[in-house]
């Protein structure tokens, strides 16, 4: 789950939109690093930048706001090239090729039907052991408002694009904010963030069609993505597996294995090559989610051993004393301590 944090990414210049929406705001500005114009930083530091807006601004729908104020120098050369393509089934095109050049995040899934067709993302593994829950809830506002204003820029219509979205974030108290963005239907606590969108719209002609300068810049955004680091999916499936697993009480790597529709030798094997042990990964699934469930005062220790499929308390006592130093109880009143000195 770390991997994904460590090695996914956002183009830095996204940080500038979070810029300008404090200067907006009156915020403290989350912009710290001069960065050249195709660098990236990792999705943990994103979300931490994410995080500091939050703490100073804390509204429902701001992952709305910030995403209205995207620009094409935001998003970088994939806008760009966006607004060189002849048809909006181009520029979906673009998006499914060349996203990770500006959000590198999972991997956006497009699926054609009938009369609709659809953007969607799949949500990441850290998200299920209680890692950056609100602010991962903001970045998949942001996504979908970033592509609603995007193709707002790219299109001289009036015409309504979206015609239902599924957002995988808990339900606001007050969705007004998101059907009268979107004007459409608004669901929430979705398995995923998908745009639902009419299948007409694809022969929708953009407004700044350019073909000599859609190849220059196709050109260059190929040797971009070559230079991009290569991130394995198949961790992160396996990280999916042994949540599976842990919540079946059942953390042997032959249960994982067959998830995966694989032999434990082979699955050994794989996760060799990769540099990484099954030992390695189940140990970083519980230590994440132990920490989840310790901030829960309303389980106990013993309770919380057996959601991480330990034989007893001890066993967890030993295990999470070896990845902090400390006992969770001692872990869990450190916590509360430092919460409460936090508002005080």
């Amino acid at each position: 789950m770390k991997s994904f944090l460590k090695i996914k990414s956002v183009r830095s210049s996204l940080t500038l939109l979070l810029d300008d929406f404090c200067k907006i705001k009156g915020l403290s500005s989350s912009q710290h690093s001069v960065y050249t114009l195709n660098d990236h930083i990792t999705f943990g530091e994103w979300l931490k930048k994410i995080q500091r807006i939050n703490d100073q601004h804390p509204i429902e729908g701001l992952g709305l706001e910030i995403g209205a104020l995207v620009q094409p120098n935001h998003i970088g050369i994939v806008a760009y090239i966006a607004q060189s393509c002849n048809t909006l089934s181009d520029y979906i095109d673009t998006l499914s090729k060349y996203e990770k050049l500006w959000f590198n995040y999972n991997p956006k899934k497009i699926h054609f039907g009938e009369n609709l067709f659809s953007i969607s993302w799949d949500k990441p593994a850290y998200l299920q052991a209680g890692l950056y829950v609100e602010e991962t809830s903001i970045v998949e506002e942001m996504q979908v408002s970033i592509i609603y204003h995007h193709l707002k820029q790219l299109v001289d219509s009036e015409e309504n694009f979206f015609h239902r979205v599924e957002l995988a974030i808990p339900e606001p108290v007050n969705i007004d904010k998101y059907t009268a963005l979107f004007n459409c239907p608004v669901y929430f606590n979705a398995d995923k963030t998908k745009i639902i969108l009419p299948k007409s719209l694809l022969e929708t002609k953009l407004k700044c069609y350019d073909p000599a300068l859609l190849e220059i810049l196709s050109e260059h955004a190929n040797i971009l993505l070559q230079k991009m680091p290569k991130y394995d999916s198949f961790i992160e499936l396996v990280n999916l597996s042994t949540i599976q697993a842990m919540e079946n009480n059942n953390v042997q790597i032959n249960f994982v294995a067959k998830v995966l529709n694989t032999t434990p030798r082979m699955l050994q094997r794989d996760l060799k090559n990769r540099g990484i042990t099954f030992k390695i990964i189940l140990n970083n699934v519980r230590k994440n989610f132990a920490k989840k469930h310790l901030r829960n005062e309303n389980l106990s220790i013993t309770e919380i051993a057996f959601l991480l499929a330990y034989k007893d308390q001890t066993s967890f006592n030993r295990a999470f004393k070896s990845w902090t130093g400390l006992t969770p109880s001692d872990w869990r009143k450190q916590y509360n301590s430092d919460k409460m000195n936090k508002y005080c």
